[in-house]
């Protein structure tokens, strides 16, 4: 996993001892509407329609836009590669999607923390 994606995992709590971050609550299967469903209750009124989905979505423009072949792409997705090429390439293509991960961590960090030189001062620019 990219360095960005284990801090976040890092930063978790732990439950009872045990490694994983999502951890079963009485046994079950966290599901991804459940989840949802806490998720929702601390979410801002505006954001209530946010969908697991939106975040796939998310996920697979910014990986075209950090310049990843479609066909990783698709792979870290977990999409199913239709026709003959799915039928026969059984590559399981782990460097490829590490790259593709790494490439998508890198662009969500310069997102979230954009370079000193990528912000001017509007002042700045009228003078």
């Amino acid at each position: 996993m990219p360095p960005l994606a284990l801090k976040v995992l890092a930063r978790q709590p732990r439950f009872a001892d045990d490694d994983r971050v999502f951890v079963p609550v009485s046994g079950k299967c966290i599901s991804a509407a459940r989840g949802m469903g806490v998720m929702r209750e601390k979410l801002p009124k505006d954001m209530e329609r946010w969908t697991v989905h939106d975040c796939r979505r998310t996920a697979r423009s910014l990986m075209s836009r950090a310049g990843v072949q479609s066909e990783h792409a698709e792979r870290v997705m977990g999409h199913v590669i239709a026709g003959i090429e799915g039928v026969y390439d059984r590559h399981p293509y782990v460097e490829e999607k590490r790259m593709a991960l790494a490439k998508l961590a890198a662009l969500i960090g310069t997102i979230i923390n954009p370079p000193a030189d990528n912000v001017r001062s509007i002042a700045a620019g009228r003078a």
